[in-house]
């Protein structure tokens, strides 16, 4: 079925309060309900209050079981060029312990310098534990992880794939994690490898977004680090390591670690994301490498644009690493545009960073694409917090990014060639997988 989800009990909810479906008697992706015990115009167009903090908060611990609590600092790092010495600084002064979690560690100068880095550390006595994907991280014929696995770092591979085992590459842990002595955290978008380094001022340097975070997050990011770490064998501390005692900052913003798991029936990434666009009273602002929402996010952003909301989506335009993904996903344009969704495609180099950015007021950032693969296939971790600071830092970075996008015009793209939306039609066979 073209755009088809997981059946969930979200599936039988669109059915009952006019989230977006799939009519397959017409062209349109979206289609709004017409059960006659609700008004999806009404619904779309009634105007709603931001949140405040509480109410976040509550939403969070009821729908997610991760209610946002005080005392964050969170510092924005953009591109390689701030990310990657930022983080081999913090691996240099670790003194205790390092955990790390990547999906992409290619063999170059970047991933070289994490090694060398690693294994200065496990060297000098600081528990040193590393997990990549086998698929992401190029597991065969990596060199450099047969240097981690010769060191004293203990290293751990997820779901290595034989070569004839190909339908055991679905599920992948997509997790961006690195923590440091327990106090320190970072996560994001970024991969260990050399086309992220730089300042994405060049079509083969990638943009990105990543973040430096001090909290109590740090040790529900180590959770989840460990959650996968058990999960594949992962030796535990014996006996468990002291740990340190975290006094939040009263003044420090408040935030939630949202992880999801592939091993869920109903992933929390996928309730994350419908959960933020419905949250929406202002605006709404969607950043993604990888745009294919399937048909209930896609109706939850249709319908956030028809109540008022002012959304805005920037994806990777000409320069997207994956062209099967970036036609499946437009093929849900026309109807965005349609109801007034602003679509902007970098085009500079390909756009990594992943945001979504609600009422100039909460952010949520982390590994999660707006993709199929995200919502119901990969492991991930977010990362919700309210710091209007921070917000308004990535709004000017936007700003910035605005001018290397393509503004999608909707008269123009109506009139699209034909051989476009055969793309489109064809990639979307495969969006699940996307």
């Amino acid at each position: 079925m073209i755009g088809s989800n997981r059946p969930s009990f979200l599936d039988i909810s669109a059915l009952r309060y006019g989230l977006g479906k799939v009519d397959m008697t017409t062209h349109s992706i979206i289609k709004r309900d017409e059960a006659p015990a609700f008004t999806p115009e009404l619904h779309a167009s009634r105007p709603r209050e931001p949140l405040d903090t509480p109410a976040w908060s509550t939403l969070f611990s009821h729908y997610l079981g991760a209610p946002m609590m005080p005392g964050h600092s969170i510092e924005r790092l953009r591109n390689g060029r701030d990310i990657f010495p930022d983080m081999l600084e913090a691996i240099a002064s670790a003194t205790r312990s390092i955990e790390l979690i990547s999906f992409i560690f290619w063999r170059g100068r970047i991933a070289e310098s994490f090694c060398d880095a690693l294994i200065e550390r496990a060297d000098a006595g600081v528990q040193v534990r590393v997990m990549l994907d086998a698929v992401g991280s190029r597991w065969f014929g990596n060199k450099l992880l047969t240097r981690l696995e010769d060191s004293a770092v203990e290293l751990r591979m997820f779901s290595p794939v034989p070569n004839w085992k190909i339908w055991r590459m679905g599920s992948r842990n997509h997790r961006k994690i690195l923590v440091i002595d327990s106090k320190l955290a970072y996560t994001g978008g970024v991969g260990i490898a050399d086309e992220w380094d730089g300042n994405a001022d060049r079509p083969d340097r990638f943009r990105e977004t990543h973040f430096r975070i001090t909290g109590t997050a740090v040790g529900l990011m180590k959770s989840a680090f460990f959650a996968n770490w058990a999960g594949i064998g992962g030796r535990l501390p014996e006996p468990l390591e002291s740990l340190p005692i975290i006094q939040p900052d009263p003044a420090g913003a408040p935030a939630a670690v949202i992880p999801s798991s592939a091993a869920e029936q109903w992933s929390k990434t996928a309730l994350l994301f419908r959960l933020l666009i419905r949250s929406s009273a202002e605006s709404l602002t969607l950043v993604t490498p990888y745009f294919v929402p399937g048909r209930l996010l896609a109706g939850d952003i249709a319908n956030a644009a028809r109540r008022g909301v002012r959304v805005r989506l920037y994806v990777s335009g000409r320069r997207s690493d994956h062209l099967i993904p970036r036609w499946a996903g437009r093929r849900y344009y026309a109807d965005l545009l349609a109801v007034g969704v602003e679509i902007l495609e970098y085009d500079l180099t390909l756009m990594h960073s992943k945001l979504v950015i609600v009422d100039d007021r909460i952010v949520c950032f982390g590994s999660p694409n707006l993709n199929q693969r995200s919502q119901y296939q990969d492991e991930e971790i977010a990362v919700v917090c309210q710091d209007e600071s921070l917000v308004r830092t990535l709004q000017g970075d936007l700003d910035d990014d605005r001018k290397h996008c393509s503004l999608i015009d909707p008269g123009t793209w109506a009139t699209r060639p034909l051989w476009q939306k055969l793309l489109e039609s064809s990639a979307s066979l495969v969006e699940a997988q996307s």
